[in-house]
């Protein structure tokens, strides 16, 4: 098919063999690519049960049916199952490792576990599985350094010291920037022993109509680089975020406690004064590819030290607002740091905030934590636990696997652990947006802010949630197809644009409503798979507590994320119906699956709801 290599390469770790297989065309017509391949091969491939951290579990780098092909089209989408919910999970990164990737492959398989560290090297179609002794133990930004002196032009994407150690935080870092953060992914790399892996240049894929494709490519660059309705995102990217977040109740300040903050306090972390700091990094050997840009690269002194940081909105309001600290010189080395040790900045800075507040509340002794710590805004204790956390050290060894599990092994303060299904919630607080809870409640991988908003936006109190749950489904198949299509985000394309260029690019017709059905068949699929897995929708498919805590300031004042659990029980049950799963059982029917045009997940969506029925009968029982 145009538009794609038709390859995969499978790495075999515990033999050392590679093999090359062909992408069947009626897989690629199925589920496109990225996010909806990658979760095929894990569903196919790795049963429910499987120990994240085993070497039965498979990881997949995927890239996009646009990756590498059309302005904004960055995108590789990692996926796996997650050693911190056991789900399979998906993030995507940018940067340019996903379209040199697919120079070479439509998606890389690595399964099994190597006995030393190794990296794999990507060039002229093969890969090379090479030892990786020399850069174990490193910091990104090191071994980032040392890779680019042998392979100038190639993409790197890797692990740092927390993926070694397996935490559960560890995400996977490409080109020191930009990572696959969520879910823990780099600890599978870690349990693998697999540092990094290197990507030269290949050949682009052909397109299928040549000439229109690449008109089509220039309007829209000249468009997004140009048009002043763009002109603050390419300004800014999303480092302003933080205040509209505080100005309409939607921020993490306080670890969710204060949504709403004064501006001057949201100022000292937002664009504006990120500005002042700005350059272009020498070491920047990318080139500009992307019409709007999400941050900005800035050199900063902290502690004497000099360093060069992209920081964007969840890094700041997670490593700065969470955890109380307003500092950008501060905020920034964390930030540095978090990418240097490889871990995840929603994940850490949601921990923190949560041990933060465990202090304040006076629910753990210094003692216990082995040095004092002041609690909200104490920048010297956030520096020491992200090592600590990083080297699974002292308190950091209990943190370091993620906020569910550190409340669970405490055995104190999971009534104010933000998270959902395990996964740390990231830095946009429901109360303010009405519907939007629900998003979080029902996303497949746990909390995440990249699984669809509801529109217009609104309070909770301003009506009943029900009411927008039709956006909030249209805005998640938007999500699922630019994750499958590997397109950015914040490149505003419309479905219609995407239709269009996915359709010239393959030469086969896609229309929108087709691009849907496929979202709806892979968000269905992830649900099968997670509910033989162990969720049970009815129970799982909820908020925490710290949501339905009315907001106490602010244009949100008054405000928890539904108006009652009643109005949340009403719009969970209205997502399923219009989704096709059982209305009161989350799951979705056989009959859905059929009509979907994918009969293949029939037989497992009815044992999905048998096995969620008797849960839900032992529940009572119990």
């Amino acid at each position: 098919m145009f538009g794609y290599k038709g390859k995969i390469a499978r790495v075999n770790l515990t033999t050392g063999k590679v093999k090359y297989e062909d992408l069947p065309e009626e897989i690629i017509r199925k589920f496109i690519g990225g996010k909806g391949l990658g979760y095929y091969i894990i569903y196919k491939e790795v049963p429910p049960g499987t120990d994240p951290l085993s070497p039965a579990n498979k990881f997949v780098f995927a890239t996009g049916g646009l990756t590498g092909l059309v302005p904004g089209g960055s995108k590789v989408i990692a996926v796996s199952k997650s050693p911190t919910t056991r789900l399979i999970t998906d993030s995507s990164g940018g940067d340019a490792f996903g379209p040199k990737l697919k120079g070479h492959f439509d998606a890389l398989i690595i399964e099994g576990r190597s006995e030393e560290p190794v990296y794999l090297y990507i060039h002229d179609g093969k890969v090379e599985i090479n030892p990786a002794e020399h850069l174990w133990g490193k910091g990104t930004y090191e071994v980032a350094k040392e890779i680019w002196k042998d392979h100038p032009s190639a993409s790197i994407a890797m692990i740092g010291p927390a993926g070694e150690k397996m935490s559960r935080m560890a995400n996977v870092v490409y080109d020191t920037e930009r990572a696959s953060g969520r879910g823990g992914l780099g600890a599978v790399l870690g349990s693998k022993r697999v540092k990094a892996i290197v990507v030269e240049p290949g050949e682009r894929p052909k397109v299928a109509h040549t000439e229109e494709f690449q008109q089509l490519w220039s309007e829209f660059y000249k468009k997004f680089s140009t048009d002043p309705k763009y002109a603050d995102t390419r300004k800014y990217g999303t480092t302003t975020a933080l205040l509209w977040a505080a100005e309409v109740g939607m921020g993490s300040a306080y670890n969710f406690s204060k949504p709403h903050i004064p501006e001057e306090l949201a100022k000292k972390l937002s664009g504006l004064e990120i500005e002042r700091y700005e350059i272009e990094p020498e070491w920047y050997i990318h080139g500009k590819s992307c019409p709007i840009k999400c941050s900005m690269y800035m050199e900063i002194e902290y502690k004497g030290k000099k360093i060069r940081v992209k920081p964007e909105y969840e890094s700041l309001g997670m490593l700065g607002a969470a955890t109380g600290v307003f500092d950008l010189p501060a905020v920034s080395y964390f930030i540095w740091l978090v990418n240097n040790y490889g871990l995840d900045s929603i994940a850490t800075g949601n921990t923190i905030a949560w041990f933060l507040e465990l202090v304040e509340r006076g629910l753990i002794t210094e003692e216990e934590i082995g040095f004092p710590v002041k609690g909200f805004g104490d920048a010297e204790a956030v520096e020491r636990l992200i090592h600590l956390i990083a080297e699974r050290k002292g308190i950091g060894a209990v943190l370091a696997d993620g906020v569910k599990r550190a409340c669970e092994r405490l055995g104190r303060g999971c009534e104010f652990a933000v998270h959902v299904k395990g996964l740390e919630s990231p830095a946009w607080d429901p109360r303010g947006r009405r519907t939007y809870a629900l998003s979080y409640a029902t996303a497949d991988i746990g909390a995440s802010h990249l699984r669809g908003w509801p529109s217009p936006h609104q309070l909770p109190n301003d009506g009943p949630a029900k009411e927008l749950v039709p956006s909030l489904i249209e805005d998640r198949d938007y999500m699922y197809i630019i994750n499958m299509l590997g397109v950015c985000k914040f490149v505003p394309y419309t479905l219609d644009d995407l239709a269009k260029l996915y359709s010239l690019a393959t030469g086969e017709e896609w229309s929108v409503e087709k691009l849907r059905r496929v979202a709806q068949a892979v968000e269905s699929m992830a649900r099968i798979y997670n509910a033989l897995e162990w969720i049970t929708p009815p129970l799982d498919d909820t908020i925490p507590p710290r949501w339905w805590e009315p907001e106490k300031d602010g244009p949100a004042k008054g405000n928890a994320a539904f108006i009652d659990y009643n109005d949340f029980l009403e719009a969970r049950r209205e997502f399923y119906r219009l989704r096709g799963w059982d209305e009161e059982l989350g799951v979705p029917l056989p009959e859905t699956m059929e009509k979907l045009g994918y009969p293949e997940f029939k037989e497992d969506a009815k044992r999905a709801l048998e096995v969620v029925k008797r849960r839900m009968l032992n529940t009572a029982l119990s």
